[in-house]
């Protein structure tokens, strides 16, 4: 089954705060996707760096996106992240790119590395993400 790419890039970095940080998927496939965050003055710290904030989120969102890579999936799974380190090794004022990469896919709980590389290829801050994943669809009680 061909992955719907517009889809995958909408749930998983268009809605809600990733309207905010406007976040564009580049690239997918299972256990790996890549994120550019372009640059924009409101995202910064006041002085133009990006905000270590901003930063973490980037590395939330390619680490969740990398958790949901994977086309076996099931349709009303629900997840979360559980977990996250980040370290912050350089300044940036250009856009962001964070390729996330799944180290361990275990029955619910999954691993993701991250590394936020600036438009120079400098590596900027480097996360490691623990996602639970779900992958059934959520049952309902019936109460209330």
């Amino acid at each position: 089954m061909a992955r719907d790419f517009k889809a995958f890039e909408k749930r998983l970095l268009g809605q809600g705060f990733g309207e905010i940080l406007r976040c564009q998927l580049e690239h997918v496939e299972d256990g790996y996707c890549r994120v550019r965050l372009p640059y924009r003055g409101e995202l910064s710290r006041g002085d133009d760096l990006i905000h270590g904030g901003v930063l973490a989120a980037l590395i939330d969102k390619a680490g969740t996106a990398a958790a949901w890579s994977f086309e076996d999936i099931a349709e009303g799974a629900r997840g979360a992240t559980v977990a996250m380190q980040v370290n912050f090794l350089k300044g940036a004022v250009s856009d962001l790119v964070a390729q996330a990469k799944v180290v361990r896919r275990g029955s619910s709980i999954t691993v993701i590395d991250v590394e936020v590389l600036d438009e120079q290829g400098d590596l900027v801050a480097k996360g490691l993400v623990t996602y639970k994943l779900a992958n059934t669809p959520q049952k309902t009680s019936g109460r209330r």
